[in-house]
């Protein structure tokens, strides 16, 4: 049970914006389980309507009670050019409560400088396919810190999870984290067929419950056709994006258990496509591998923008 001095409950509502980038920006209503996401540029409105109805496709197919990670509910597409545009889809039947964890990663990663100025953050993104360092190059401790997407690599998530080990949190482990990220992948590969291009898993708030772990962003998710000619597409993807997955090296345990958690979602008639994406990746781990990182070009939103609502995260 949560200490209710740990929760920060007001109940003033406000819109805060808790993301943004080239494409769109995400905003929360204070106080309440919803999420708004509105695109930057409004003739990219065809994109955010894609990524709604992808997400109508995904939510039920990929999303179940037992899973480590939870898929936002789409809620409502809106698109102020279009009166009739409001489209709410019916709730799903999949649905399970959250155990309450209050997250403090501000007591200890935040700088003492700013451990009182800074926001809590908005976003944790599990980067565990990373080894954040905690010193720069000059040896000094380092002051930069982004609280709005705050990174948490394993031995940051360990440390955080045997912070409130005495309030029986329910954290889980990290070895079923990594299990349930490649099951989610394996979701999002095999049953809705998308190449789970630039997605993110992130910890983040369950309402007034504490925080769960989500899978979010499918706006460059692409196609594929399920046949092994195409596993080149899925190594691409899985390369290219941040560094949630632990890096595929057969002999880091996370790493099995990773692949364990993918595996499991392919039918036993079709088990060799999935090894089929596994093999390239062990072939493909190498620290050499630059990636040009194109600027964000970023503009003011305007105002009215096309936007859905992404409702009550804590409800698979």
């Amino acid at each position: 049970m949560t200490n209710t001095r740990d929760l920060d409950v007001t109940l003033e509502c406000r819109l805060l914006t808790i993301g943004r980038g080239s494409f769109a920006s995400v905003s929360v209503l204070t106080g309440h389980p919803i999420a708004f996401k509105h695109v930057i540029l409004p003739e990219r409105s065809q994109e955010l309507q894609r990524e709604f109805d992808i997400l109508r496709s995904m939510h039920d197919s990929c999303t179940n009670t037992d899973s480590v990670f939870a898929i936002p509910r789409p809620f409502a597409f809106y698109d102020p050019s279009v009166p009739a545009s409001f489209v709410a889809p019916p709730r799903s039947s999949h649905s399970t409560s959250h155990p309450r964890r209050p997250l403090r990663p501000h007591k200890l990663f935040y700088p003492p400088s700013s451990s009182v100025a800074a926001r809590l953050p908005s976003l944790c993104r599990i980067y565990f396919g990373k080894v954040i360092s905690q010193v720069g190059k000059d040896e000094r401790p380092n002051r930069f810190l982004n609280s709005a997407n705050f990174p948490l690599d394993v031995n940051r998530y360990r440390m955080i999870k045997e912070l409130d080990h005495a309030d029986d949190c329910g954290y889980p482990d990290v070895q079923e984290i990594v299990f349930g990220m490649g099951e989610m992948l394996g979701r999002l590969h095999w049953r809705a067929g998308y190449d789970a291009r630039d997605v993110e898993f992130v910890m983040g708030g369950a309402s007034f419950s504490g925080v769960a772990l989500f899978v979010i962003d499918f706006n460059q998710m692409r196609t594929w056709k399920r046949t092994k000619e195409e596993i080149p597409t899925l190594v691409e993807a899985f390369f290219i994006n941040d560094p949630y997955y632990p890096r595929p090296d057969p002999n880091d345990p996370l790493y099995v258990q990773f692949k364990t958690g993918y595996l499991t979602v392919y039918p036993q008639d079709v088990t060799d496509l999935g090894e089929a994406f596994c093999i390239p990746l062990k072939l493909n781990n190498s620290d050499d591998i630059v990636f040009q990182v194109l600027a964000d070009n970023r503009m003011a939103l305007g105002p009215h923008p096309v936007s859905f609502l992404l409702g009550r995260f804590e409800d698979r």
